[in-house]
């Protein structure tokens, strides 16, 4: 935010001077632009303006036409007009920029040393000085990492780790805020998708690389290429629907409209579990809306409003283009756009789905379901439909996959993922927990050397513990995804929640040696906001602390996570931490240490909602529901610690 905060005082009246180089730019003409911008610049009388001509040369090498020297040369020309008295904000940006220029060449000592130049430029209290250290301890931490991927490819070669550890390398160049080389990260993955083009992360892989051409380099075609591999290879990934959705975005932004909607159509047949139907939704009656068939604009927009939005978290707004609106807000919009509704579809609408569902048609039903709740939504019998749209269309799907498995079409590797995602439905969208069971112990039995059966098998043991509460079944489960699939993913995972079994035991010991365990395995991390990174071995850690704590050893618990804040300094978790060790020492009557922890465990919470929220989960011993009673928890304590 603060990076983006700098560019937009730099940039915020170019546009108005540079008009014609704007045109170019929207129409893709980069080559015209940077000519014309080159003359702009030597011809400008004011510095102001060159400065601007030169950001923008910068722009176009770097992030559309992959021309980092240029780039380079456009940047270092800003910097040297310091001399003349250019506005210091703008020296500060082409510091970062030549940094980010650098690590796009792979020069990473060249970039350290522009931002160490900046942080030597910038006053403390300025905020590019923390951009500037933040950028170098992110390239040295992504080096380290790098060097320790590469261990796990050469120790682990030919097990299925080596390729997530060579995932985790192509993720690290990918990263812009690691080692920023994305035409790097391409080559990896290409690599990955060649050597294992049937492995379970092959799909994410394939996704990497278009979403990497789309919206770092700017290759639209190619990214449309790689986005229909992603849906033509890989149809029953997690993948494929978000490849289709973004293919028929850029149609959309580039005012190929009709091509759009037959894409738009193509994931509301293929993929109805789509977790971004809303979108899709509301965008195919944009683009009807555009090519004046006003019919079907209206129908788009009236399931968008009827089905989707009345229980649409505020979150997702953001992929219609309305981040900065409320639901009722939205709401307005789209009623504006439908107007009032002129028809009422008839109850026979409603008796013909009966009838579909009962015949076992769930694919017609649907499709009557959403006729009717598009032409009457306010009838009670369109009502009673979109009660039950969702289930019918994941109905429908599962109907729909059984035919592919039947055909011929599918290989092997196929129709077990296409299993998998059968399972999953009946999982996640049916919560037809039994069925799910079913189905995943159906692709254990059948596959049982499949990778997608420790996959099955660990599901099954989810549903075991979350929903069934079968801790016994649950830990056979476990135990044997890590007997028969000992280098997997789903190994580490099943690991842990042997130890959770264990913990909520109370068999402690178990379930310490199970979290000893997972951190064995290699880790994988979850980078999330604020810099947090998350991962099995993190949770194992400090779950180790809280098992001594409900154990009532108070100075293992003390020890475990002194080391957990000593070595975990980007954990989600620190803060939770610093609280239970504030409540082991106040109950010892060391009131100075105490005061301590509390004081640093508030400062970490204060408008950090990653922290926050894992002190809900971690420390739900100590009575934490919500962020209200966490703050309270903590004032009380340290008040009672004042008056004792």
């Amino acid at each position: 935010m603060l990076y983006m905060l700098l560019m937009s005082l730099v940039l915020c009246t170019a546009h108005a001077q540079l008009d014609e180089v704007t045109s170019l730019l929207k129409e893709k003409r980069y080559t015209e632009a940077a000519a014309k911008l080159e003359k702009l610049a030597k011809s400008a009388k004011d510095i102001e303006t060159r400065s601007r001509c030169y950001y923008q040369l910068g722009e176009i090498y770097y992030n559309y036409t992959q021309q980092y020297p240029e780039a380079l040369k456009a940047y270092k020309k800003i910097l040297s007009m310091r001399v003349d008295g250019l506005p210091i904000a703008e020296i500060f940006l082409s510091y970062i920029k030549t940094g980010d220029v650098y690590s796009r060449m792979g020069e990473y000592e060249k970039a350290i040393h522009s931002f160490r130049t900046l942080v030597g430029t910038a006053p403390e209290i300025h905020f590019v000085h923390k951009i500037g250290l933040q950028k170098i301890r992110d390239i040295r931490t992504a080096l380290k990492n790098l060097q320790m991927q590469k261990e796990i490819v050469r120790t682990y070669k030919g097990t299925p780790l080596e390729t997530v550890a060579q995932f985790q390398i192509a993720e690290l160049y990918r990263m812009h805020n690691q080692l920023n080389q994305p035409e790097r990260a391409i080559e990896i993955y290409q690599e990955l998708l060649k050597k294992y083009p049937t492995d379970k992360l092959a799909a994410e892989a394939q996704w990497r690389i278009a979403h990497l051409r789309h919206t770092v380099l700017h290759q639209l075609p190619l990214a449309i290429d790689a986005y229909k591999k992603v849906a033509d290879n890989y149809p029953t990934s997690n993948f494929a629907a978000e490849a289709l959705f973004h293919i028929a975005n850029i149609h959309r932004e580039e005012e190929a409209y009709q091509q759009a909607l037959t894409v738009y159509d193509s994931i509301d047949e293929k993929y109805p579990n789509f977790w971004n139907m809303p979108a899709v939704f509301y965008w195919s009656g944009i683009c009807y809306e555009e090519t004046q068939n006003y019919y079907e604009a209206r129908n788009a927009f009236k399931i968008y409003l009827n089905v989707y939005l009345p229980t649409l978290d505020p979150v997702y707004l953001g992929q219609i283009a309305m981040y900065d609106k409320s639901i009722a807000e939205v709401t307005k919009l789209v009623r504006s756009k439908i107007g009032t509704i002129t028809q009422r579809i008839p109850k026979h609408e409603f008796e013909k789905i009966e009838k579909a569902v009962e015949d076992g048609n769930y694919d017609e039903a649907s499709k009557i379901a959403r006729n009717l709740i598009s032409h009457a939504p306010d009838t009670q019998f369109a009502k009673q439909a979109a009660v039950q749209l969702r289930s019918l269309k994941h109905r429908a799907a599962i109907q729909n996959l059984l035919l592919q498995i039947q055909g011929n079409q599918l290989n092997i590797a196929e129709k077990v993922r296409t299993k998998l995602q059968i399972a999953t439905i009946y999982e996640r969208e049916l919560l037809d927990y039994s069925k799910a069971v079913k189905a995943y112990n159906k692709i254990v039995q059948e596959h049982p050397e499949s990778p997608y059966a420790a996959e099955a098998s660990y599901r099954m043991g989810i549903i075991y513990v979350d929903v069934l509460e079968k801790p016994n079944s649950a830990l056979k489960t476990f135990n044997a995804i890590i007997e028969q699939h000992p280098n997997t993913l789903q190994a580490m995972m099943a690991t842990f929640q042997v130890g959770e079994i264990y913990r909520k035991l109370q068999r402690f010991d178990e379930a310490l040696q199970a979290y000893q365990t997972t951190i064995s395995y290699p880790e994988r991390e979850l980078y999330l906001s604020d810099g947090y990174k998350d991962s099995y071995a993190d949770r194992a850690l400090f779950r180790i602390g809280r098992v001594h704590f409900e154990d009532q050893r108070y100075t293992d618990a003390r020890f475990a996570f002194e080391e957990f804040i000593k070595n975990r300094t980007r954990s989600p978790r620190l803060a939770a931490a610093h609280i239970y060790l504030a409540v082991m020492h106040q109950e010892s009557g060391e009131k100075d240490a105490a005061a301590d922890y509390y004081q640093k465990a508030e400062t970490m919470l204060t408008n950090n909602p990653v922290q926050m929220q894992m002190v809900i989960d971690e420390a739900g011993t100590l009575g934490f529901q919500s962020a209200e009673t966490v703050i309270k928890f903590l004032q009380d304590r340290q008040k009672r610690l004042k008056t004792e």
